[in-house]
């Protein structure tokens, strides 16, 4: 990065040095910062390693969190990147410089594209089946046949085609021929690395939410969202219960939803709705830890961030149970 600012601006390179910030763990870990003076700009560089692909939303979230911490202008720097993923942060005003040439810094009227070179696009999230397939390997064993994870997940083989393909390409798993079956292997050996390894593509499995009263309900869904996270951290009880259920699950027919802002707080319960179903990884009626933290690490409350590293650590022992 500094040898692509040196090439640039020469002698107006006046300062690019390591800098030091005190920052919650969501904003500091696997990132490393530089203070950068360009002439009489300043501003840090926030240098994301190993991460080529990445979520544009969290992005925009957490740049104005580092701006606040800052009080600095703030820039993303970033290996290489893919022309729709340097389109995607323009779209979104994000500034940032990465080493294959391509550099958008607004604040100081600065945009080269001069050096971009075309990287193979593939999704920057996963698929809702990929997800699944991912959480499968994670949470049970690390190898299984196309067929056998099907069987598991209750989807069909070619869905798990799809997913595996996609996770491939990811390099989280390999696959191996072995006689008619396609023998899928995950490539980890402690399940925190393969979480983080994963990270920078998995979604939010929330799809939409609704409110209802009905507490003498019989629900058969775990607890999810701020409600989960109290029943497991110290974060505080939220204002509502909070469950989460498959979309097409077909009870969500028959639910009924309601408007918050006509009903007591104490009466109402949320119910997201997810875009794969929680009971496949749930335990003790509460949601898996990735899809919590998944569900609520868009958040910029320090409290609830900093319980969700509380929820990180239960992924080592996380086990599912054969349905």
């Amino acid at each position: 990065m500094k040898e692509l600012l040196e090439q640039i601006y020469g002698k107006k390179l006046i300062k690019y040095i390591d800098g030091h910030y005190s920052l919650p763990l969501y904003l500091s870990d696997g990132r490393q910062m530089y203070d950068v003076q360009i002439s009489d700009r300043e501003f840090v560089i926030v240098y994301i390693m190993d991460m080529e692909r990445f979520h544009i939303k969290v992005l925009k979230k957490q740049i104005v969190s580092y701006r606040n911490s800052m009080d600095s202008y703030v820039v993303y720097g970033f290996d290489k990147i893919s022309t729709f993923q340097r389109r995607s942060l323009i779209e979104n005003d994000i500034p940032f410089i990465s080493r294959n040439g391509q550099m958008y810094l607004p604040f100081m009227g600065v945009y080269f594209d001069r050096c971009c070179k075309r990287v193979d696009e593939i999704r920057t999230q996963f698929m809702p089946v990929t997800q699944i397939l991912f959480l499968l390997f994670l949470y049970d064993k690390k190898t299984y046949t196309k067929s056998e994870a099907a069987a598991r997940l209750g989807i069909n083989p070619m869905s798990v085609t799809r997913a595996s393909k996609q996770l491939t390409e990811c390099g989280l798993i390999h696959e191996d021929k072995t006689g008619t079956e396609v023998l899928m292997t995950a490539d980890y050996s402690d399940r925190i690395d393969y979480f983080e390894r994963a990270r920078p593509f998995l979604i939010d499995p929330v799809q939409s939410d609704l409110f209802v009263t009905d507490r003498d309900q019989e629900w058969n869904m775990p607890a999810a969202g701020e409600y989960a996270l109290s029943l497991r951290t110290d974060l505080g009880y939220p204002e509502y219960y909070e469950y989460a259920v498959f979309k097409n699950d077909p009870a969500v027919k028959d639910i009924v939803g309601i408007d918050p802002a006509l009903e007591a707080a104490d009466d109402l319960i949320r119910i997201q709705k997810w875009k794969y179903d929680p009971l496949l990884f749930s335990r003790d009626d509460q949601i898996d830890p990735v899809s919590l933290i998944c569900s609520l690490g868009e958040t910029n409350d320090d409290r609830v961030n900093k319980c969700l590293e509380q929820v990180r650590g239960e992924i080592k022992k996380w086990r599912i149970t054969k349905r």
